[in-house]
């Protein structure tokens, strides 16, 4: 949390968005009891696997290994997700950050990525979300942080269908440094929420393309369909 948003958080504390107790914005007993955790499962095709694998099949069209999610898009979730994109509560992106990285394994030899926001949206709301989380991760973790991506096409993802999305995303990124890709044993993606995964996939086939060895990423929800 910023200095300047803990300062007001003493005048003015923040009431939890679940049962609304003063203190903090979401309580860890809201946390625990609301927000609905997700199974280890491929996250496209929703086939169980271990660790949040991605499946065979699903890999090799997509090149993520792992995309570990940590609740649905519902409910307090969704709440809490609203609450860092549009009005930019660093306490929000902190606690996302806290329930990625209880999700995750121990990793190392690791470089946190964020998947940037579009440019349309980042000048809309000042910043960009995914960005405020991989650095609240990269700072909880100590794993090192890169911007490796930038977005080509700014269309908007919300609300268009898959094979809509797909079109879309088609070399959506590029790679802003490909030394440092190359150099990486692992990257590891960031994002607040997924729906059917066309952007997370996007994101690792340009990585791959510049010879990233491993991609896998973590999301703090899912939108299921």
């Amino acid at each position: 949390m910023h200095l300047t948003e803990a300062f007001l958080n003493i005048l003015a504390p923040y009431d939890c968005i679940g049962c609304g107790r003063e203190g903090t914005i979401l309580c860890q007993g809201c946390l625990m009891s609301e927000v609905m955790t997700l199974p280890s499962r491929c996250f496209l095709c929703q086939v169980t696997t271990k660790d949040f694998a991605t499946c065979q099949k699903c890999r090799r069209k997509t090149g993520l290994s792992h995309v570990w999610i940590c609740a649905e898009y519902s409910g307090l979730a969704k709440k809490l997700v609203a609450r860092l994109k549009f009005q930019r509560s660093s306490a929000a992106a902190q606690i996302i950050a806290d329930h990625m990285q209880d999700i995750l394994p121990y990793l190392e030899d690791v470089l946190i990525c964020h998947i940037p926001t579009a440019t349309s949206r980042v000048r809309q709301r000042g910043f960009d979300q995914s960005r405020i989380i991989a650095r609240e991760l990269s700072r909880s973790s100590k794993l090192p942080q890169a911007a490796l991506l930038a977005r080509l096409n700014q269309s908007r993802q919300v609300g268009a269908s898959r094979e809509q999305r797909i079109i879309q995303l088609s070399e959506a990124f590029f790679v802003s440094d490909n030394t440092l890709v190359k150099s990486a044993k692992h990257i590891l993606l960031i994002d607040d929420i997924t729906t059917t995964g066309t952007t997370l996939s996007a994101a690792a086939r340009a990585l791959k393309a510049v010879g990233a060895k491993k991609v896998s990423a973590v999301t703090f929800a899912q939108k299921l369909l």
